[in-house]
């Protein structure tokens, strides 16, 4: 196993984690949930840069 990976066991949604491996184009369960893991971080990080721009008043608010 490689180092940081932690073997666990969940119990989740066979149709979603199916959705999310065709939606990645990914050819395992596990590959898939690591894919959408690593998307929602990033997408987590770019809200918060955002956010903080907007704070700084780099941008302003169209739609609210």
């Amino acid at each position: 196993m490689r180092a940081g990976v932690k073997k666990k066991s969940y119990n989740l949604d066979r149709e979603k984690i199916e959705r999310v491996r065709r939606l990645f184009h990914a050819k395992t369960g596990t590959e898939a949930i690591h894919k959408a893991l690593e998307k929602t971080i990033e997408d987590r990080e770019i809200e918060e840069a955002l956010d903080t721009l907007l704070r700084a008043g780099h941008f302003r608010t169209v739609y609210p």
